[in-house]
């Protein structure tokens, strides 16, 4: 077909990123164009010896396919100048390994690009390896591990190496001791199952979320001595059949600092501010995400929303929090906001239950989502659509809930009903460190 037939529009390129800011003017390009061929345009504008792969966004959605069905999905006019936002292109995530356990997958935590540790519905903890090595299976738990947590910064390493909490009502720390890993000590006062577990970057401390709607502030150190003085109130709560039942009744006992009492109905999900580690936000059953000081023990600010929280993830690149819901949405918090029922964008895709969310660790605007749909979706939140939807490769997995997501580094990790951890490589050259602003 003569090219000088062919449909055309005028588009404007813009990009965020200073190193690939185009001179800002309207171009008039074929309405066939895709995402590829505007790369191709975008990198002879920067003059690119090696292309670089970008995405476009406009109207708060990617571009997936031609200008032209853009335009008539939208009833838009070719006469008007259509803007697109461009962002260098990250590659789909890729499922490089999986582990596989005999019962459900309830929780997931890197320590490392090397090592992992996973919260079982069996009662164990297990850390793993790279070489696909189960280095060890922690067993000091009643009942079931509803989730783990690893001490991730080696320059702040203390001597509880990971933290997991259990539906026996006890947080258990961890750490190394005579060249194994046991238990250092069991975090007790809980009246129900310990939903969430979450550690300050310092290493000094750590909070405990549980469905007895409370939750509980504690010190990282290792007591000398048990601290019983506080456990009245979980020793007379103990349902017989715990009592009977009581694997870590010789390990040291850690009593709560104190405890954040507001939420109404069991409390699923509890987080730092890694920007003020006096902070935490917490979410529940009660659809309230809520803010608190732990040093005064006062909630701060609780912003309301319809539908039940399942987790809850903050990001100190955008200062935004992310919440999992049971309605199969994600909804974007600003804290800062004043306003205490606007949310500030819903993302919508999933079949299922939003199980767990989890920030990317070097972007203001990249988020990943685990639902019992059995998906992984991979956002960027400059679109209300899902950068990528990553599915189950094992027939094992596919259709299977997903209990339990974290995001390190240049892996996602996530595991649920079908027993395997699934661990995908993500590109780690999308990031935005030199552009640290809030979204």
């Amino acid at each position: 077909m003569d090219s000088s037939n062919e449909a055309r529009v005028q588009i404007r390129l813009v990009a965020r990123q200073p190193k690939y800011a185009v001179p800002d003017t309207s171009i008039l390009v074929p309405q066939q164009l895709q995402r590829y061929g505007l790369s191709e345009i975008v990198n002879h504008l920067l003059g690119n010896e090696k292309p670089v792969p970008f995405d476009f966004m406009t109207d708060g959605q990617f571009l997936r396919g031609t200008i032209s069905t853009y335009l008539k999905e939208k009833s838009l006019s070719a006469e008007n100048i259509l803007t697109l936002e461009y962002i260098e292109s990250m590659l789909p995530p890729t499922e490089i390994a999986s582990y596989s356990h005999d019962d459900w997958i309830s929780s997931v935590s890197a320590a490392s690009a090397d090592r992992f540790v996973v919260g079982s519905y069996d009662g164990v903890v297990r850390v793993w390896n790279a070489q696909s090595e189960c280095e060890d299976e922690l067993r000091a738990h009643e009942s079931a591990v509803k989730c783990v947590v690893a001490v991730k910064d080696p320059a702040r390493r203390s001597r509880v190496e990971l933290i997991s909490g259990s539906q026996d009502r006890t947080a258990v720390a961890w750490g190394t001791k005579g060249g194994q890993r046991k238990a250092l000590y069991a975090a007790r006062g809980h009246t129900d199952s310990i939903e969430s577990v979450a550690i300050n970057p310092s290493n000094t401390h750590f909070v405990t979320a549980s469905a007895d709607s409370t939750i509980r502030f504690w010190s990282m150190a290792v007591p000398k001595q048990s601290e019983d003085s506080q456990l009245e109130e979980s020793a007379v709560s103990a349902p017989a059949a715990k009592k009977r039942k009581n694997v870590n009744a010789d390990i040291m006992t850690k009593a709560a600092i104190g405890t954040l009492n507001g939420h109404v109905g069991p409390v699923t999900s509890v987080c730092f501010n890694a920007d003020q580690e006096s902070q935490i936000f917490s979410g529940g059953w009660d659809h309230s995400v809520r803010t608190w000081d732990v040093a005064s023990g006062v909630n701060v600010m609780t912003n309301l929303c319809d539908k039940v929280i399942l987790d809850i993830d903050y990001s100190a690149h955008s200062r935004l929090i992310a919440t999992g819901h049971a309605d199969r949405s994600v909804r974007l918090w600003d804290p800062r906001s004043d306003d205490s029922t606007v949310v500030k964008m819903r993302l919508s895709s999933h079949k299922g239950f939003v199980s767990s969310v989890a920030w990317a660790p070097n972007s203001a605007y990249m988020l990943a989502s685990a639902s019992h749909d059995s998906t992984i979706k991979v956002w960027d939140i400059r679109s209300r659509t899902p950068l990528y939807t990553v599915y189950a490769a094992s027939d094992k997995d596919k259709g299977k809930k997903l209990l339990g997501l974290d995001w390190h580094k240049s892996l996602l990790l996530a595991g649920g009903e079908s027993g395997s951890l699934r661990i995908h490589s993500v590109n780690s050259q999308y990031s935005d460190d030199q552009e640290q602003t809030s979204a």
